[in-house]
């Protein structure tokens, strides 16, 4: 499977249309929550998908806006709470600190919608998408479509709205794989990240570039009164100055990614503790200004097209540890430089632990590997998270 991604073009008309469809749908999407987390609290019943769906005809004879929508649309919507819940039984079966029960959506984070099997046609000629109940929409085709589509998403983003296809590919494109030469890659704030070959990639920063602008951008909207048309204006001018940044961190990203899955078969990471490094108040922003989590996850995508893989290694001592005699001895982050007090190598710190992450045995990274449990699984800890108000004006 293949995601495509393209700039829509849509009229006034057809936007509304958008509009109102997240509009209902996520009315829709808060009623069956609140149906479940009820059943549940009252009667000690698990509601699931099908029995859902079964209303949906009944609610259709009351709620005309429901018809105007594509049937296959709105049973997505309910499968979407299904999966949230089963993400949330998933957690707690792992036994993570915060589980996160569903929360409802408000209608700015509720923004995409989804035509999981027909309703919609895409006419390359002419560069257009035509989607059923609500017509034709002009797409920007920056590049052809290869392979068979089997979803449709359409997404609201700060700067218009775009349509994302899952594509299944017919045949597979021939791979050249890379020398079977592992590599060991120390991720790090100062430099983005070093090979155990002794190269650096430079870290762009892109969060510290463009702070001073989002900075204006939010003094913009503080300033701004509250449900005035002029704050909506602002937030959406901060929402887009905040979307440069993530694209560019992004791009970044992958053109490194290839890079390395082009050159290496075989790359090795720390298995970093991220969330618990940015509990560090002086290193929180540069960390995640970095995106180490997302340059990892893409490296393994690229890693699978390429014909290679990604391996996470425990990171245990990789920095205090001499890589040409073993000898330890503890360093602060301030020391740049690993100096062997008993055999005399004198190397790069972060070069030194990119070579004893490559001589490490670690596990290879998929692209998802997560389960999904059953509902028995979490009865006793989804009974303490069932204290928010009910949600009045749509019956499921």
């Amino acid at each position: 499977m293949k995601a495509y991604k393209y700039k829509l073009k849509p009229s006034a008309k057809i936007e509304a249309i958008f509009t109102s469809w997240l509009a209902t749908l996520c009315e829709l999407y808060n009623a069956a929550l609140q149906e479940r987390r009820d059943a549940y609290r009252i009667s000690g019943i698990s509601i699931n998908y099908k029995a859902q769906s079964k209303q949906l005809p009944e609610i259709k004879e009351e709620r005309v806006d429901l018809k105007r929508i594509h049937s296959q649309v709105i049973q997505e919507t309910l499968k979407r709470v299904e999966k949230a819940f089963d993400n949330f039984f998933r957690r707690v079966k792992e036994k993570k600190d915060k589980a996160g029960f569903p929360r409802f959506r408000s209608s700015p984070r509720y923004d995409s919608f989804t035509f999981p099997q027909s309703g919609f046609r895409v006419d390359q000629k002419r560069k257009k998408l035509h989607l059923s109940k609500i017509g034709s929409v002009k797409v920007h085709l920056s590049r052809p479509i290869e392979g068979k589509i089997k979803t449709c998403t359409i997404k609201r983003e700060a700067d218009g709205w775009y349509v994302l296809f899952a594509v299944e590919e017919k045949e597979k494109k021939s791979v050249v794989v890379a020398a079977d030469e592992p590599v060991g890659i120390d991720v790090g704030i100062k430099t983005f990240a070093t090979l155990s070959n002794g190269e650096q990639i430079e870290n762009p920063r892109f969060f510290r570039q463009g702070e001073g602008e989002l900075k204006k951008a939010q003094r913009r909207v503080s300033g701004r009164r509250k449900g005035s048309h002029r704050r909506k204006k602002a937030v959406r001018l901060l929402a887009k100055k905040h979307q440069r940044v993530a694209r560019q961190r992004c791009d970044f990203h992958f053109k490194e990614a290839k890079k390395l899955t082009q050159r290496f078969r075989v790359i090795k990471f720390e298995d970093l503790n991220i969330k618990g490094m940015v509990k560090n108040h002086h290193l929180a922003k540069s960390i995640s200004d970095a995106g180490w989590r997302q340059f990892i996850s893409i490296t393994a995508h690229k890693a699978e097209e390429a014909g290679g893989r990604v391996e996470e290694v425990n990171g245990s001592g990789t920095s205090t540890k001499c890589s040409r005699c073993g000898h330890r001895h503890r360093m602060p982050l301030s020391i740049r430089v690993y100096r062997c007090s008993n055999c005399g190598l004198v190397l790069c710190r972060d070069q030194n632990a990119a070579i004893n992450i490559k001589e490490r045995k670690g596990r290879a990274v998929l692209a998802s590997r997560r389960k999904v449990t059953s509902v028995e699984e979490a009865r006793t800890y989804q009974r303490t998270q069932l204290e928010s108000p009910p949600i009045t004006g749509f019956t499921v």
